[in-house]
């Protein structure tokens, strides 16, 4: 039988995002966490228990691990930005 968990989502430690599964209360895990130097705490508590497997498929089609366009670096925006606007000049 595989172990099962009630929170998951993803954190960002020392700049490397992870998903992190839990038992228990998300305000809990998200202290511990917090205390531990994580940072961009992403946490839910899932509908049922379920296998890692089965919590990832339901945070992608939750839209939850997708990233949203606040979490893109503003560097990579305005390069996208710049680039954009140079291939306009260019075909006028």
């Amino acid at each position: 039988m595989s172990k099962t968990f009630t929170i998951a989502g993803s954190s960002n430690l020392n700049g490397r995002v992870k998903n992190r599964f839990a038992n228990g209360t998300v305000k809990h895990r998200t202290l511990v966490l917090t205390r531990n130097g994580h940072t961009d705490i992403n946490l839910v508590e899932l509908p049922r228990a379920m296998s890692k497997a089965e919590a990832v498929a339901f945070l992608e089609s939750q839209s939850i691990m997708t990233p949203r366009f606040e979490d893109i670096p503003q560097e990579m925006i305005d390069s996208e930005f710049a680039e954009d606007s140079v291939a306009e000049t260019v075909s006028l």
